[in-house]
């Protein structure tokens, strides 16, 4: 324990008790430089919570949600028996030699940073392996009962959009889809089409979720483009300017991917233009468990849950590999989607259903979304400070969410290809922000061609371990600080 004792003195010295940032925030900074610096070995056991917290003179708690953090990142390990260790990671002085070669060869992808997948080390904790025992342990049932979903995990839901956003829920309103994609399928064929698909126009966001336009494409079914301006959010009077269509897909919350959200003016001149003109409102709430410090807005199905239909799903809080999600509708909107599910039939397995339920029932699923929140809102302040030094490289879309947009000076398309190209070299695949632009979009009022995308990339920052994420912001503080000289 020789070595835990430096790492004791370490934490000692930076609990500020009168610092705003929380003292188990500030314990795991400490503890994680120890690791970081090499001071404490890989593989060695770590003290108790009880023990470090009597050292440390703060509550046990404290200690828990300290080592949560670190385990979250990847720095500790928990091995059977309940030993947590010290994870076998390199230490980021010696990730890097003093000089570069001055040619290094080019290297196959290695960390993908791509956005819309959250990290899930942990994940599968006492109380997610005694969910799926339980579920698993009883007989299943001889067919499905309902097509909209078990009734037990469409309460638990019901319950969990009650909690996170002050939704008055019920579950008759709930239908368990196979994640957002199916959600989106199944709003989209619940339109009403006249006998012909084929006219069928829905505004989407541009930029927005690729997703959408490649299930529109497959339905027949025309993609109009509605401005998302970069700051300003969703184009009002552009989409004032739209006529004919059946319905629009929003992120209103936190926009994929620039990330400005509807104020509560623009929500009430969204609905009041919906109602208007008969459209359908699809609010894809996508990672709204992570709001970063601002206070959610209520969801548009709150204000108008005859008209919106909710779409959200545990692909960011646990993991899109789950492929479970919801839609929320009531009135004419919701029959029409459980007719359209009645003859699609249930696409998620009953025994992962009565998983979930339990999950949610057992109050897990907010103990994980808190501890998840704790970590990325962590990781949102290590690119903020990283990214505060860089000229000419503005970060975007952190107020929530899993991701981060680092725009570009200027709006040239070469330039941006030359960042995820140059990234891809040193290891590290992102996304161009102009792939989520739609194209081909439509004259504005005024006749003249909407604002086009900002040139950018995008990247995920829950996915890797924080040392990889840390080793992977220097790179892509070293290609962006390139590209944004002058004359680059």
């Amino acid at each position: 324990m020789d070595q835990w004792e430096n790492a004791r003195v370490i934490s000692l010295g930076i609990l500020d008790r009168s610092s705003p940032v929380p003292l188990h925030e500030q314990l795991a900074h400490g503890l994680r430089a120890a690791v970081l610096s090499g001071r404490v070995a890989a593989g060695e056991a770590v003290p108790s919570t009880r023990a470090l917290a009597a050292d440390v003179g703060v509550a046990r708690g404290t200690v828990v949600a300290a080592y949560e953090i670190l385990a979250g990142e990847g720095y500790l390990l928990t091995r059977p028996g309940g030993t947590t260790v010290v994870a076998d990671v390199v230490p980021r002085a010696a990730t890097r030699p003093a000089e570069a070669p001055a040619a290094a060869a080019p290297r196959p992808a290695t960390l993908d940073l791509r956005p819309g997948r959250p990290g899930t080390t942990g994940l599968a904790d006492a109380a997610w392996r005694s969910a799926w025992r339980r579920a698993s342990a009883i007989d299943p049932d001889d067919d499905v009962d309902e097509a909209s979903g078990s009734r037990a995990l469409r309460a638990e839901i019901a319950r969990h959009l009650g909690r996170t956003r002050g939704l008055d829920v019920s579950p008759g309103d709930v239908i368990v889809t196979a994640g957002t994609s199916d959600a989106l399928l199944l709003s989209l064929l619940a339109l009403p089409d006249g006998g012909d698909r084929r006219r069928l126009r829905v505004g989407v966001e541009d930029p927005g979720y690729p997703r959408v336009r490649m299930i529109l494409r497959r339905l027949g079914i025309d993609a109009v483009p509605v401005p998302v301006r970069l700051g300003a959010g969703l184009d009002l009077d552009a989409l004032e300017s739209r006529s004919g269509l059946a319905a629009i897909v929003v992120t209103p919350n936190h926009h994929y991917p620039l990330g400005s959200r509807l104020d509560a003016e623009d929500r009430a001149r969204l609905l009041a233009w919906a109602a208007r003109e008969n459209v359908v409102v699809i609010e894809d709430d996508y990672d709204s468990e992570f709001p970063h410090g601002r206070a959610p807005l209520p969801p548009l199905h709150l204000l108008d849950p005859a008209r919106v239909v909710l779409v959200g799903s545990l692909s960011k809080v646990l993991t899109p590999a789950l492929r479970c999600g919801w839609t929320v509708a009531t009135g004419v909107v919701g029959e029409r989607l459980r007719a359209a599910r009645d003859d699609l039939d249930l696409p998620v397995s009953l025994v992962q259903q009565q998983a979930l339920a339990r999950y949610l029932a057992d109050g897990a699923l907010a103990r994980h979304t808190a501890r998840r929140r704790r970590e990325y809102r962590h990781r949102r302040r290590l690119l903020l400070e990283a990214f505060g030094a860089v000229p000419g490289v503005e970060l975007a879309a952190t107020d929530g969410g899993l991701h981060a947009v680092a725009l570009l000076p200027g709006r040239e398309a070469d330039s941006e290809r030359a960042v995820v190209d140059a990234l891809a070299t040193r290891g590290i695949t992102v996304a161009a922000l102009s792939e989520y632009a739609v194209g081909g979009e439509e004259p504005s009022p005024g006749g003249a061609r909407a604002e086009i995308v900002p040139a950018g990339i995008v990247f995920g920052y829950a996915h890797p371990s924080t040392v990889q994420l840390w080793d992977a912001v220097g790179e892509l503080i070293a290609v962006l600080a390139a590209h944004a000289r002058p004359g680059a």
